[in-house]
């Protein structure tokens, strides 16, 4: 999987604004004042972002990616991204991964500054192969085979597309119209 020929920036930065963004900022303000700490945005949250930036279509499918072409995971900045695979369809889901393009995304400061980088499956060949050799559930047991892919990876070998800082787009890969086009 190639890079996505086009980026839908503007409709991604005002989805994350009223979505995500200006709600978290408030919810931040009453938590702080309560003396709790709010949790970050749902993974299903990035996944709309994701869907608009990328001008991809969702699935409900657990078993492929999830927006048909490109898997969408999230993390704190500098966290490592999970995959998770269940018992029934690990190797149906772990070929899927290989064909897909894989969009990760950092935040941190309460929202202020996020990351989305992106690769394509085949770039992760190397992790797919080794999570495969391990035959997960081949001795029965666990549910769910979780692996990780590690912030270093992803920074060496994917590509940033986008930077947000205060809301704003800071950094668009490669900077053009052609990754504005609504």
């Amino acid at each position: 999987m190639s890079l996505p020929e086009t980026l839908d920036v503007q409709a991604a930065l005002i989805y994350f604004h009223a979505y995500m963004y200006g709600p978290y900022q408030g919810r931040v303000r009453l938590f702080r004042q309560r003396g709790l700490a709010p949790r970050m945005v749902m993974s299903e949250d990035w996944e709309v972002f994701a869907s608009i930036l990328l001008k991809a279509t969702g699935t409900a499918s657990r078993s492929g990616p999830d927006l048909g072409e490109h898997e969408v995971k999230s993390a704190v900045d500098g966290g490592s991204f999970e995959y998770q695979y269940h018992r029934n369809s690990w190797k149906e889901k772990l070929a899927a991964d290989r064909c897909a393009g894989h969009v990760f995304i950092w935040h941190r400061d309460e929202l202020s500054h996020v990351e989305v980088w992106f690769c394509g499956g085949s770039d992760l060949n190397e992790h797919f192969e080794a999570w495969e050799a391990e035959a997960p559930y081949s001795e029965g047991g666990q549910q769910r085979f979780r692996k990780n892919i590690g912030a270093g990876w992803v920074r060496e070998n994917a590509t940033l597309l986008l930077r947000i800082v205060d809301g704003e787009a800071a950094y668009e890969w490669p900077v053009g119209d052609r990754f504005n086009a609504g």
